[in-house]
């Protein structure tokens, strides 16, 4: 058997064992023996011929990247990669269906009173019902008027309407025409 064919073998046999680590979890046992075979491959083909051995180094250094992206396309969906590789929660798993989540999200966009202080957290009450609710960062006192942009888990998010009349119907304050008034404030009047 010619000297040449034990370096492009054990190069081979380097492939095999990264190849098998995709399948079978040895704890890095074939990781090694893959890592081993690559550069003993690598040395005996120097060894060998300068040529050879550049070529050897040529296809590791080219085959690393190409298994690696291979290795990572490919994990998730062999029976191995499923069982240790976290699954992305479907929608259903995320929130469950009660009805009291269906409830609240019918309260955004309504108005109601704040019934305790929020600072940022509160009561407040919309249709005669007393809700759990936050702010949406500043504080509110008790009796001002909010309304519900969103919803943050079970708590209503609000904000004041005195806030809400200062930006514009589409949320941006900058579409929200000025007040109109007679005082020019440079005149010095």
């Amino acid at each position: 058997m010619d000297t040449w064919i034990w370096p492009v073998l054990l190069l081979l046999a380097g492939l095999f064992f990264a190849f098998l680590e995709l399948f079978f979890v040895s704890y890095g046992v074939l990781t090694f023996l893959a890592v081993a075979s690559a550069t003993a491959s690598i040395v005996l083909g120097f060894w060998y011929s300068q040529a050879l051995g550049m070529g050897l180094l040529l296809a590791t250094v080219v085959g690393i990247p190409v298994f690696l992206v291979l290795f990572i396309k490919v994990w998730p969906r062999i029976s191995v990669g499923k069982k240790i590789m976290l699954q992305e929660p479907e929608a259903a798993d995320t929130l469950p269906d009660n009805p009291l989540l269906h409830r609240l999200r019918e309260l955004v966009g309504k108005i109601g009173e704040v019934k305790t202080p929020m600072l940022p957290a509160g009561v407040v009450q919309i249709n005669g019902r007393s809700y759990d609710a936050l702010s949406e960062g500043t504080a509110i006192d008790v009796g001002r008027k909010v309304k519900v942009v969103s919803l943050q888990g079970t708590w209503l998010v609000v904000r004041a309407v005195d806030d809400i009349a200062l930006v514009g119907e589409d949320g941006d304050p900058w579409t929200q025409p000025l007040p109109s008034s007679d005082v020019d404030p440079f005149r010095g009047e």
